[in-house]
């Protein structure tokens, strides 16, 4: 699922809503006027975003503007004539808000037209069209079931003006203009959590409409319809028994796939790059690693851990550059810049998990930017690949990740974990670990009495 479906779909869904209770007690225009009207409101909403600087009170301005629309809109409800105006208000500011969401305007990576691109404009047009074809179809099930109207349209006001209310109080709080407590924090924190939840209560708002209509209008002209006697006025109300039917249907499917949408972003499309499990490999007698080479030059990305004597564990990955070659990359897996966050691949390219950026194959290796941090000394012998422990101690002080080992004091012999252990000291590139400092300050008067005792 897009994350321009996912930004777009909570921001208009409420517009969606109020729009479809608004004109089902108007008289209706003219298609165009609605898609005329909609693309004007939408630039509106995107020109505000590039005149309107990106500030605090420029952000709490728009907050009590928002609030002061769906009040008055809200407000407007009791008096039936036109109205057309809130349209242009309401999916303005909509526009406003998403066009301020960060990397909405990124459609693509690059200068010219591709599939990224395509992709991203396919999936603003269609979560436009289905907030366009959702309206019409909402307003005639509300005209079906009047009685239901007010209910849709006071709950989505509440619906919104909650986590509205805890913007704008965290918007003074930041603005020093409230003073900050811990009632008042608590209360900002848990109403503008409700924001990621708003599009999930609108649909099953609007199912539940579909549900109470269906029950209603359908009844009636299913009973309808059963009564008639009269062929040609029985065939018509099978029709409109049947034209209502779909279009409830048309509603509740339309709900479906929006709810699916969102959850599968929310759950599944939004989760960062998994790593994939390392390989834990040992150093042998003579401080060296030895890999086959052949397993390794596949193109794919092979991913391999090494614990150091103290827990640290340090990842790096073995990965071909070339495809008509023996070209490997042997490379931490960690960069300057992100950290020990990782890489995954994808496709040709290998992607940092810190920040997203793509690097080919081919420029794996070298140093800089977030390019992964070259392990220097490895050497191609043979159908070998081998890797100094040395050049593997070096990454020790880029990782974070620390694993339990069950390891023993080489003075008193007592268990300990190197987690646990109040001491530690480090001779001939081993590591071990003491229960008190008597033991250390013993192992350091004469490690070689000690060495082999322990098994660091």
């Amino acid at each position: 699922m897009s994350y321009f479906w996912a930004t777009a779909l909570p921001v208009f869904l409420p517009v969606v809503v109020l729009l479809a209770g608004h004109w089902a007690v108007r008289p209706l225009h003219g298609p165009w006027f609605y898609v005329l009207s909609t693309l004007s409101a939408l630039g509106i909403g995107f020109l505000l975003k590039l005149v309107v600087p990106a500030t605090l009170v420029s952000a709490l301005v728009i907050l009590i503007l928002n609030a002061v629309v769906l009040i008055g809109f809200l407000l407007w409800q009791f008096n039936r004539s036109g109205g057309w105006v809130w349209q242009i208000f309401l999916i303005a500011l909509a526009a406003l808000q998403w066009a301020s969401t960060p990397a909405v305007l990124a459609l693509t990576a690059t200068h010219v037209i591709n599939t990224e691109l395509l992709l991203n404009l396919a999936s603003i047009v269609s979560i436009f069209a289905l907030c366009m074809v959702l309206t019409a179809l909402l307003c005639f099930a509300l005209r079906l079931s009047p009685g239901l109207r007010w209910p849709l349209l006071l709950l989505t006001g509440l619906t919104l003006l909650v986590p509205l209310s805890g913007n704008l109080l965290l918007s003074l709080i930041k603005l020093q203009v409230v003073e900050l407590t811990g009632l008042r924090l608590s209360y900002a924190a848990k109403t503008t959590n409700l924001t990621d939840k708003v599009s999930y209560i609108l649909l099953l708002l609007i199912i539940l409409v579909v549900v109470v209509a269906g029950f209603t209008a359908l009844s009636h002209r299913r009973a309808l319809w059963k009564a008639t006697k009269d062929l040609i006025a029985s065939r018509i109300a099978l029709a409109d028994y049947r034209g209502v039917r779909r279009v409830l249907g048309s509603i509740l499917a339309i709900a479906v796939l929006m709810i699916s949408g969102q959850a599968y972003w929310d759950v599944i499309a939004s989760r960062p790059p998994q790593l994939s499990e390392a390989t834990r490999i040992e150093i042998a007698a003579d401080d060296m690693v030895r890999m086959p080479l052949t397993p390794l030059m596949d193109g794919n990305l092979h991913r391999f851990a090494w614990v150091a004597d103290d827990g640290k564990v340090v990842r790096f990955f073995v990965i071909n550059r070339l495809e008509d070659k023996i070209a490997p990359a042997v490379v931490f897996d960690a960069c300057i810049l992100c950290g020990d966050k990782g890489y995954v691949q994808t496709g040709d390219q290998v992607v940092c998990i810190g920040c997203g950026v793509h690097m080919f194959k081919p420029s794996l290796g070298k140093p800089g930017g977030c390019n992964p941090i070259p392990i220097d000394g490895w050497k191609v012998e043979g159908d070998q690949l081998t890797i100094p422990r040395a050049s593997l101690e070096t990454g020790i002080q880029i990782f974070n990740t620390v694993i339990t080992l069950d390891v023993t004091d080489p003075v008193t012999g007592k268990k300990l974990t190197n987690i646990d252990a109040p001491h530690r000291y480090t001779h001939n590139n081993h590591t071990y670990f003491f229960a008190d400092e008597k033991a250390l300050e013993a192992f350091r008067d004469n490690p070689e009495k000690y060495v082999g005792k322990a098994a660091p």
